[in-house]
This record gives structure tokens, sequence and C-alpha cells, in this order.
């Protein structure tokens, strides 16, 4: 990814989706394995691992085991699972799946099961295991792969730009491996392409996103997600009106959908249309109040005293730096700077730093403005919850931007946790 030197931002993710999605539909059945009795040993640090209630539900089909074969129970269990899965019973779905792999331990489907029960019922540390028991029986299965990495990109609830990326890759090798079955399997390989444009949105690259979308969207067009996901890749990319009118199409099959609200208000926004934008924020905050609370929006009087704060508070050397730079505020950024870099930068950026790094000089036939840092008020005002998240954000964001000032690139500010 090219950026011109001269214009770096502070970025923010744009809702793509569900904050924490359901796990995927349980696979297709498989044969069931040969019971093995083998007991795994126990933990090392299991004395000092703190206890745990145990998810636990009940499997009716287990009341008939004494009628059925060894395989044919384990079958009905994996089935049973499947369909409380489906219904959004974890602790149900868990034991049936977890009977299986007690049965079968080299079930991949057991465990990709138990790994799904356990990421719905948000034992995340726990659903790892079970996915990675699933992968190294079978680490080519793109239905696993579907799984695990939709769990490292859309549910695990301590998700960073790593766990983002181990999905990304996940869902890579399960798009390779479905194609490369050639048995069609269209509706895997659309999930598996959504699933990459997800993580690239996440990961800043909307570019590579739109190509994944759009090859979701033509292996099935009926995904929704993916209509969605396309969506939020053209806005990323500055192409407003091209989002809003794919935004739309997903609006008129889920109605109810927060995120597309929302998403289409960003767009409504940027095309310069206020009012309707206000409606769908609206709609989002109704429908998802959790997720879309009101801005915490301050006057731009506001903004100018909690700069000259923050800049106050900054260690001598820094401040003297900063006096170097004029700070100002706009709402949204202005589209010229988002197309200085390629790909875009984002609309929800929260802040910019135009201009080269001090004791930068221009490269022959290059005209960098001025150096200067822009806030953008209503970006701020919706990554945050409080007034007291405002403060620190605005804090956060000016020290980030000082760092360009200071030819830091993003890959530098991350590591100093200024990402």
């Amino acid at each position: 990814m090219r950026t011109a030197s001269w214009l770096l931002g502070l970025l923010t993710i744009a809702a793509c989706g569900d904050a924490r999605r359901a796990p995927p539909p349980a696979p297709a059945p498989e044969p069931p394995a040969a019971a093995a009795s083998a007991t795994p040993p126990a933990r090392a640090d299991a004395a000092t691992t703190p206890a745990r209630d145990p998810l636990l539900g009940t499997c009716a089909v287990a009341a008939g085991a004494a009628t059925m074969t060894a395989d044919a129970l384990v079958g009905a269990l994996l089935d049973e699972a499947g369909q409380r899965l489906d219904a959004g019973a974890y602790a149900d779905a868990f034991t049936c799946a977890d009977m299986a792999a007690d049965r079968a331990p080299r079930s991949i489907e057991a465990h990709h099961l138990r790994g799904a029960a356990l990421a719905g019922a948000g034992r995340d540390d726990e659903a790892r295991v079970a996915y990675d028991l699933a992968l190294a029986l079978d680490p080519e299965d793109p239905e696993t792969l579907r799984a695990v990495a939709d769990f490292y990109v859309n549910v695990i609830a301590d998700k960073t730009r790593d766990t983002t990326a181990l999905g990304l890759e996940l869902a890579r090798r399960g798009s390779a491996r479905a194609t490369a079955r050639r048995r069609g399997q269209a509706d895997l390989r659309a999930e598996l392409a959504l699933i990459e444009a997800q993580g690239w949105n996440d990961l800043g690259r909307a570019d590579l996103a739109l190509e994944r979308a759009a090859a979701a969207v033509a292996l099935d067009g009926t995904l929704t997600d993916a209509l969605h996901e396309h969506g939020v890749a053209l806005f990323n990319l500055g192409r407003f009106r091209e989002a809003a009118a794919r935004l739309e199409q997903v609006l008129a099959a889920r109605p109810d959908e927060p995120y597309a609200h929302h998403m289409l208000g960003l767009a409504l926004e940027q095309l310069g249309r206020g009012a309707e934008a206000a409606t769908h924020f609206a709609r989002a905050r109704a429908l998802a109040p959790d997720e879309f609370p009101p801005p915490v929006e301050i006057t731009m009087a506001e903004m100018e005293a909690e700069i000259r704060r923050a800049v106050a508070a900054l260690p001598p050397e820094t401040r003297a730096k900063a006096a170097l730079v004029p700070i100002t505020v706009a709402d949204v950024p202005d589209p010229t700077d988002l197309a200085a870099s390629d790909p875009p930068f984002p609309p929800t950026i929260l802040g910019l730093f135009r201009g080269l790094p001090l004791g930068a000089s221009p490269e022959p036939g290059e005209h960098p403005p001025a150096r200067a840092i822009v806030l953008y008020r209503m970006n701020l005002a919706r990554a945050v919850r409080s007034r007291a998240e405002l403060t620190e954000q605005i804090d956060r964001t000016i020290r980030h931007e000082l760092g360009h000032l200071d030819g830091l690139d993003e890959d530098d500010l991350r590591r100093r946790d200024l990402e």
C-alpha cells in the first residue's frame, strides 16, 4: 500500500457487520470416526487455572444411546449438536458435540461444533482450543477453516490486528482449498470470500476488500452480508454514491439491519444529504443502542479548548514541536485529503497530518502542503461513548499525529501503542 509521505492519518474501523456475529452454520455431517479411549494428559497449569462453571446442557438423543450402534449414536449426537447450534442453544450444542467427541475423538465435525458452541457462549479461550484441535486433525478442511476464520475475524471478543490477520489467512487458505476441490460449493466459497473481505476492511485495505466482497456477491447474490461488506469497501474507498446504492440494497432485504443504517448514514453525510443521514443514524441507534450510542458531540469552541489543554499537557520537547504545526478542526475529512493516499484513507479517520516530517525535504517535483494537523469532530464524537473518553481520544489522536511530524509511520506508532 502506498501512502504519500506527507499525508498520514489516525484511522478508526468503520462498522462492517455485527460486532459479535453468531457462529457459522454447522458443517455438513461427516462419517463418524471410530471411537477411541485415549485420555488426554492433565494440563501442567491445571492447579493455577481459575475454576469456571461447566457449559452443561442436555442432549435428547443420549437417552436412546443403548439402542444405537456406536456410529449411529455419534451421527445422531452431531446432528443434534448442529440443530441446537443453529437455534442458539449453545450449552445443549456443546454437550451433544462433546459427547460425540468422547466417542469419536478424531471427528473433525465434533471439535468444529464444540468450538462453535463455545464461541457462541462467549468462552473464547476454550473455543480456540477446540478449533485448534479440529484444524490439527485436518488443516485443509474448508468448512473448518471457514469456522475458525470467522471466529478470529468476527467473533472473538479480544480482537486485535493479529487475530484479524490470522483469521484472514485461514479464510484465504479455505478459499484456495474449496476452489481446488472443483465440486461447486459456491455457498462455502462465497462465505470464505466474505470473511476475507471483512478481514481486509478491518485491516484498512478496502481495495482488497472490494475485490473479495465482489467475488462473494458473484458466487452468491443472496448473501446479504456480502452486499453489506461490498458497500463498506466502497465507502472506505470514497465511492459514496455506489456505497449508498449498495447499502440501500441491503436494507431492502433487511430493513432492520442497524449496521447498514449506520453505514448508509455515513455515506449520505459525505454526499451532503444531512437530513437523510440523520434519519438513518437515529434508526441505527433505535435498533442497536449499545452499538450506536449518541455521538459525544461538542462545539468547535470546545474542541479548540480541548486541543489547547492537550498540547499544554505534553512533555516540553513534544510541546515545542506542536507549536510548529497548526492544529485545526473539521467535522469530517475533505475528500481531497482522503484521495491523496492509495488506497484512499477511509472517511472515518480521526485525524490527519499534512506535510513533511521535521527534517525531511520534498522529492524532485513533489509539492507537499504546509504542515498541519486536522482533527475530525464528528468522527471523534462517534468513536467514543463518554465525555471522558472523548478527552482521552483527542489526546491520543494529537500524540499520534505529532508522531507523524517526527517521521514515524503507522507501524512505528502501533509499536508505541498509538495506533
